[in-house]
């Protein structure tokens, strides 16, 4: 029980990698307060239900800084406190500069970026009542790191959480808060099934190929990854970028 106890905000908790990490937590004794942009049906709502009764899903939309105020004020009114953050959500976009519409980028630094720092913001003062401090993990990409052709608004703000991160290491720092980054490659999530729906099977099978490993992850390992920057098992680690890619930036 890693997390017994522990009071966590997990964003884009209805589906993918943020359900399974909200699982994840669930096992390891965490209380959860999973949010999403849309509301949670009820087959997800009785999936979490059965991993423990300190689940917490509300429908919030992050691009919303006032809408997001107000659950941070919910949540302090009720638990006085967090410890740990995940801010997973995020949008997909594929396109070059001249193929990306105004509006869709955007829309893709809304949610992966401005919707991040939203979140933060107002949930880093519950953070800072805790005197042992607390964990915050912002989920990037493998491109975020190295970059992709033809995804300009997705490694675009992919690669701007990276160095939210580390500056908000260095801020928060003094306040035994860890600040930490998750950089994924390829996820087995419904997200990336829609996405390779678009293409032909060899491009699948040429991402495959970009990770030495040959095979994309499984939300579960991702998750793992989540888990120990939660975990005090990293009371050491702060604003580092943990690249759980299969190998796919180590031949960038």
């Amino acid at each position: 029980m890693r997390l017994k106890n522990k009071i966590a905000i997990i964003t884009g908790a209805r589906r993918g990698l943020g359900f399974v990490v909200s699982q994840l937590f669930l096992k390891e004794g965490a209380i959860v307060i999973g949010i999403a942009q849309h509301e949670f049906d009820n087959n997800t709502r009785q999936k979490l239900l059965k991993k423990s009764d300190k689940v917490f899903l509300e429908k919030v939309d992050i691009t919303d800084f006032k809408e997001v105020r107000k659950f941070a004020s919910d949540v302090e009114k009720k638990f006085g406190k967090i410890d740990i953050l995940v801010n997973n959500a995020g949008i997909n976009s594929i396109g070059t500069i001249e193929e990306v519409s105004e509006v869709e980028f955007n829309n893709t630094m809304a949610v992966n970026v401005f919707g991040t720092f939203v979140v933060t913001k107002y949930f880093i003062p519950l953070m800072k009542k805790n005197e042992k401090g607390g964990s915050i993990i912002n989920v990037s990409s493998s491109i975020g790191m190295v970059g992709m052709p033809g995804r300009i608004a997705y490694t675009t703000s992919k690669g701007a959480i990276i160095n939210f991160t580390r500056s908000m290491a260095l801020d928060y720092a003094k306040y035994n808060i860890r600040v930490n980054t998750v950089a994924p490659g390829g996820i087995n999530t419904d997200m990336v099934v829609e996405f390779f729906k678009k293409f032909p099977e060899e491009f699948k099978l040429k991402i495959y190929e970009m990770h030495a490993l040959n095979r994309l992850a499984e939300p579960e390992e991702i998750a793992n990854a989540i888990l120990f920057l939660a975990s005090d098992e990293s009371s050491y680690v702060t604003g580092s970028v943990l690249a759980v890619d299969g190998g796919y930036t180590s031949g960038k």
